[in-house]
């Protein structure tokens, strides 16, 4: 029986020199785990006269430190890493890309060759985080993939967002070089880009070349157009926002947007013509029909 009781004083005596026990300290966060031979304190603590705080490892064994690892930081200049972590990850990419694949809840697309982000894979799963249940973009279309932060390096590459544009960039610029002649070209049909869209012309009038700037980046509309950074009726889009109080003809409600330097013409007739016209500044439905 005594040497039961020596055997559970000495378990008790080596357990209580040995297992420490935390002590939470009232500085800003430390803690300190102490034992009869040794504390182990892990400083978090705050210094707030001096917008400071004091972190690392301090260990002591018989009251005499052996190890100290605490450093001095500022609060401001953690604040200040952290805020341009967050800039770093907020910061806006785009591409455009042909869907490859798709379901409701993701996408596979291509980059196109001239967008940087053909340099990390020819294939990136564009991931949504919900799923669009009924909805699905169509193979083939090319869409503007709008997301943030880096792209994750698998096969295929993956991305995070849910911020996909279907009718191009939204912000451009539109020039054209007037012609000596008032013909009207025939320039493409609306199928040609996809074949899913509505099939419908477009056309110029009076001009000889029509320009967009995208991004810095000056390029013919049907180039912009073949390539998906936009598309006829993103074009339409922002003239109805440009002119909400366009023209409206009773023939069905073909419009008329005319800006400083040209006009565009939206077909929408009871007969079917959706035919979309770019033209001179002074081009009128009557030029066209």
């Amino acid at each position: 029986m005594k040497k039961r009781i020596i055997l559970v004083v000495i378990v008790v005596a080596i357990l209580l020199l040995l297992i420490p026990i935390p002590f939470y300290l009232n500085d800003g966060g430390s803690v300190e785990f102490r034992a009869l031979l040794y504390t182990v304190t892990n400083y978090n603590k705050l210094m707030s006269l001096e917008d400071e705080y004091e972190e690392g490892i301090k260990i002591e064994i018989l009251g005499k430190e052996v190890y100290n690892n605490i450093t001095k930081q500022t609060i401001q200049k953690e604040k200040d890493e952290k805020h341009n972590e967050q800039s770093t990850s907020q910061v806006s990419h785009s591409f455009v890309g042909t869907v490859l694949e798709e379901t409701t809840t993701y996408m596979i697309v291509q980059p196109n060759e001239d967008e940087l982000e053909r340099n990390s894979a020819d294939k990136i799963r564009i991931n949504y985080g919900t799923d669009h249940i009924d909805y699905l973009y169509g193979i083939g279309r090319k869409v503007i993939i709008n997301y943030s932060g880096a792209i994750k390096e698998t096969y295929p590459a993956q991305i995070d967002t849910n911020n996909i544009l279907i009718d191009g960039y939204e912000e451009f610029e539109l020039n054209v070089k007037p012609s000596k002649d008032r013909n009207k070209i025939k320039v493409l049909n609306n199928k040609e880009l996809n074949k899913n869209d509505i099939d419908y012309n477009l056309y110029y009038y009076g001009l000889d070349e029509v320009n967009i700037t995208i991004k810095d980046k000056t390029i013919t509309l049907q180039e912009a157009l073949r390539s998906g950074k936009m598309t006829i009726n993103g074009l339409i889009i922002k003239a109805n926002k440009d002119f909400p109080n366009a023209q409206v003809y009773k023939d069905g409600g073909s419009m008329e947007y005319h800006y400083d330097n040209y006009t565009i013409i939206k077909m929408h007739k009871v007969n079917g013509n959706r035919d979309v016209y770019i033209g001179t500044k002074d081009m009128t439905i009557n030029n066209v029909e």
